[in-house]
Protein backbone atom coordinates (compact mmCIF):
# COMPACT_ATOMS: atom_id res chain seq x y z
CA UNK A 1 0.00 0.00 0.00
CA UNK A 2 1.58 3.20 -1.28
CA UNK A 3 1.24 6.26 1.73
CA UNK A 4 0.96 9.88 0.01
CA UNK A 5 3.23 12.50 0.90
CA UNK A 6 1.49 14.82 2.31
CA UNK A 7 2.49 18.80 2.39
CA UNK A 8 4.18 20.46 5.28
CA UNK A 9 1.61 22.67 7.05
CA UNK A 10 3.22 26.12 7.48
CA UNK A 11 4.00 27.30 10.99
CA UNK A 12 3.45 30.21 12.43
CA UNK A 13 7.31 31.17 12.09
CA UNK A 14 6.93 30.43 8.23
CA UNK A 15 4.05 32.24 7.38
CA UNK A 16 6.08 35.17 9.51
CA UNK A 17 9.07 34.51 6.99
CA UNK A 18 6.96 34.98 3.88
CA UNK A 19 7.37 38.89 4.01
CA UNK A 20 10.90 38.25 4.68
CA UNK A 21 11.54 35.84 1.88
CA UNK A 22 9.86 38.14 -0.53
CA UNK A 23 12.09 40.64 0.18
CA UNK A 24 14.63 38.71 -0.19
CA UNK A 25 13.60 37.72 -3.85
CA UNK A 26 13.19 40.75 -4.59
CA UNK A 27 16.50 41.64 -3.53
CA UNK A 28 17.73 39.35 -5.48
CA UNK A 29 15.46 40.38 -8.78
CA UNK A 30 17.57 43.54 -7.91
CA UNK A 31 20.70 41.77 -8.65
CA UNK A 32 19.88 39.54 -11.60
CA UNK A 33 19.21 43.80 -13.44
CA UNK A 34 22.73 44.82 -11.88
CA UNK A 35 24.25 41.15 -13.42
CA UNK A 36 22.80 42.46 -16.62
CA UNK A 37 24.24 45.78 -16.60
CA UNK A 38 27.32 44.98 -15.89
CA UNK A 39 27.20 42.43 -18.33
CA UNK A 40 27.35 39.40 -16.25
CA UNK A 41 25.12 36.94 -18.24
CA UNK A 42 25.41 33.83 -16.98
CA UNK A 43 25.51 35.34 -13.61
CA UNK A 44 22.20 36.73 -14.14
CA UNK A 45 20.73 33.55 -15.76
CA UNK A 46 22.24 31.69 -12.76
CA UNK A 47 19.94 33.92 -10.29
CA UNK A 48 16.94 34.33 -11.89
CA UNK A 49 16.62 31.01 -11.77
CA UNK A 50 17.09 31.12 -8.49
CA UNK A 51 14.42 33.40 -8.10
CA UNK A 52 12.10 31.09 -10.48
CA UNK A 53 12.46 28.45 -7.74
CA UNK A 54 11.75 30.82 -4.76
CA UNK A 55 8.26 31.84 -6.56
CA UNK A 56 7.49 28.21 -5.72
CA UNK A 57 7.78 28.84 -2.34
CA UNK A 58 5.41 31.61 -2.47
CA UNK A 59 2.78 28.73 -4.61
CA UNK A 60 0.85 25.81 -4.04
CA UNK A 61 -1.81 25.21 -1.22
CA UNK A 62 -0.72 27.41 1.83
CA UNK A 63 0.50 30.44 1.25
CA UNK A 64 4.11 29.18 2.30
CA UNK A 65 5.13 25.90 0.38
CA UNK A 66 7.71 24.51 2.63
CA UNK A 67 9.19 21.64 0.69
CA UNK A 68 9.85 23.81 -2.04
CA UNK A 69 11.98 25.93 0.42
CA UNK A 70 14.23 23.33 0.87
CA UNK A 71 15.00 22.86 -2.65
CA UNK A 72 15.40 26.92 -2.71
CA UNK A 73 17.60 26.78 0.00
CA UNK A 74 19.90 23.81 -2.14
CA UNK A 75 19.76 25.65 -4.77
CA UNK A 76 20.69 29.07 -3.59
CA UNK A 77 23.35 28.16 -1.54
CA UNK A 78 24.69 26.17 -4.32
CA UNK A 79 24.87 29.75 -6.48
CA UNK A 80 26.20 31.54 -3.55
CA UNK A 81 28.95 29.29 -3.91
CA UNK A 82 29.37 30.14 -7.46
CA UNK A 83 29.29 33.79 -6.62
CA UNK A 84 31.92 33.56 -4.51
CA UNK A 85 34.55 32.21 -6.80
CA UNK A 86 33.38 34.38 -9.25
CA UNK A 87 33.75 37.16 -6.85
CA UNK A 88 37.48 36.12 -5.87
CA UNK A 89 38.30 35.62 -9.75
CA UNK A 90 36.60 39.01 -10.96
CA UNK A 91 38.83 41.09 -7.80
CA UNK A 92 41.89 38.63 -8.96
CA UNK A 93 41.54 39.80 -12.59
CA UNK A 94 40.75 43.41 -12.14
CA UNK A 95 42.86 46.54 -12.76
CA UNK A 96 41.48 48.15 -10.12
CA UNK A 97 41.70 47.72 -6.08
CA UNK A 98 38.41 48.06 -4.26
CA UNK A 99 36.66 51.20 -4.24
CA UNK A 100 39.06 52.55 -6.27
CA UNK A 101 38.64 56.25 -6.50
CA UNK A 102 39.82 56.35 -9.88
CA UNK A 103 37.89 53.08 -11.28
CA UNK A 104 34.65 54.25 -13.88
CA UNK A 105 31.40 53.85 -12.12
CA UNK A 106 30.64 50.48 -14.13
CA UNK A 107 33.73 49.01 -12.55
CA UNK A 108 32.60 50.44 -8.78
CA UNK A 109 29.31 48.84 -9.57
CA UNK A 110 30.61 45.40 -10.85
CA UNK A 111 32.62 45.34 -7.52
CA UNK A 112 29.40 46.11 -5.64
CA UNK A 113 27.41 43.43 -6.91
CA UNK A 114 30.26 40.80 -7.27
CA UNK A 115 29.96 41.09 -3.33
CA UNK A 116 26.72 41.60 -2.53
CA UNK A 117 25.86 38.58 -4.67
CA UNK A 118 27.12 35.71 -2.13
CA UNK A 119 25.63 37.40 0.66
CA UNK A 120 22.09 38.08 -0.85
CA UNK A 121 21.89 34.30 -2.30
CA UNK A 122 22.93 33.32 1.60
CA UNK A 123 20.85 34.57 3.34
CA UNK A 124 17.59 34.12 0.63
CA UNK A 125 18.94 30.26 1.49
CA UNK A 126 18.89 30.76 5.17
CA UNK A 127 15.36 32.23 5.19
CA UNK A 128 14.42 29.59 2.84
CA UNK A 129 15.93 26.70 4.99
CA UNK A 130 14.22 28.43 8.13
CA UNK A 131 11.10 27.96 6.79
CA UNK A 132 11.58 24.50 5.90
CA UNK A 133 13.36 22.86 9.21
CA UNK A 134 10.45 25.02 11.15
CA UNK A 135 7.82 23.22 9.51
CA UNK A 136 9.54 20.21 9.42
CA UNK A 137 10.09 20.06 13.08
CA UNK A 138 6.28 21.18 13.82
CA UNK A 139 5.10 18.16 11.40
CA UNK A 140 7.44 15.50 13.23
CA UNK A 141 6.25 16.59 16.41
CA UNK A 142 2.59 16.37 15.34
CA UNK A 143 3.22 12.95 13.83
CA UNK A 144 5.05 11.87 16.75
CA UNK A 145 1.63 10.68 18.34
CA UNK A 146 -2.09 9.71 16.60
CA UNK A 147 -1.40 12.61 14.17
CA UNK A 148 -2.17 12.01 10.33
CA UNK A 149 1.43 11.22 9.54
CA UNK A 150 2.21 7.48 10.90
CA UNK A 151 5.04 6.64 13.29
CA UNK A 152 6.79 4.26 11.29
CA UNK A 153 9.75 4.01 13.70
CA UNK A 154 7.61 2.63 17.09
CA UNK A 155 5.51 -0.26 14.28
CA UNK A 156 9.09 -1.38 13.15
CA UNK A 157 10.41 -1.65 16.97
CA UNK A 158 12.54 1.47 16.31
CA UNK A 159 10.90 4.16 19.03
CA UNK A 160 12.69 6.04 21.92
CA UNK A 161 11.40 3.49 24.41
CA UNK A 162 13.71 1.53 26.25
CA UNK A 163 15.39 -0.81 23.60
CA UNK A 164 12.19 0.03 21.18
CA UNK A 165 9.05 -2.07 21.85
CA UNK A 166 8.02 -4.84 19.91
CA UNK A 167 4.49 -5.15 18.19
CA UNK A 168 1.58 -6.82 19.88
CA UNK A 169 1.28 -10.00 17.96
CA UNK A 170 -1.48 -11.89 19.37
CA UNK A 171 -5.27 -11.31 19.07
CA UNK A 172 -5.93 -10.46 22.65
CA UNK A 173 -2.97 -7.57 22.29
CA UNK A 174 -3.75 -6.12 19.31
CA UNK A 175 -7.43 -5.80 20.19
CA UNK A 176 -6.34 -4.68 24.15
CA UNK A 177 -4.81 -1.28 22.38
CA UNK A 178 -6.20 2.09 22.37
CA UNK A 179 -4.92 3.08 18.88
CA UNK A 180 -5.03 1.03 15.65
CA UNK A 181 -1.55 0.40 14.36
CA UNK A 182 0.13 2.37 11.45
CA UNK A 183 0.37 1.09 7.86
CA UNK A 184 3.75 -0.21 7.71
CA UNK A 185 5.19 0.14 4.15
CA UNK A 186 7.40 -2.64 2.23
CA UNK A 187 6.00 -5.45 4.80
CA UNK A 188 4.93 -9.36 3.64
CA UNK A 189 6.77 -12.21 2.01
CA UNK A 190 8.62 -11.82 -0.90
CA UNK A 191 8.33 -13.93 -3.95
CA UNK A 192 10.50 -14.84 -6.93
CA UNK A 193 9.92 -14.47 -10.61
CA UNK A 194 11.69 -17.53 -11.33
CA UNK A 195 10.42 -20.21 -9.41
CA UNK A 196 6.92 -20.41 -10.89
CA UNK A 197 5.10 -18.70 -8.02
Amino acid sequence: MLVPEAELVPTDHALRMRPVFIFSLSALFTLVIGKLIIRDIWGAISVFFVVLMGLFVLSGEYRVNASSACFFSVVAMISAVFDVVSCVSYFQHSKYRMMDPRAPELALLAQVVFLVSPMLLAGSSAVGYSIWSDCRDSSQEFGAGLGPFPDYGSALGLGAGAGGASLPTGPAQRSSSAAPLPVVPFTGHGHRLDRGE
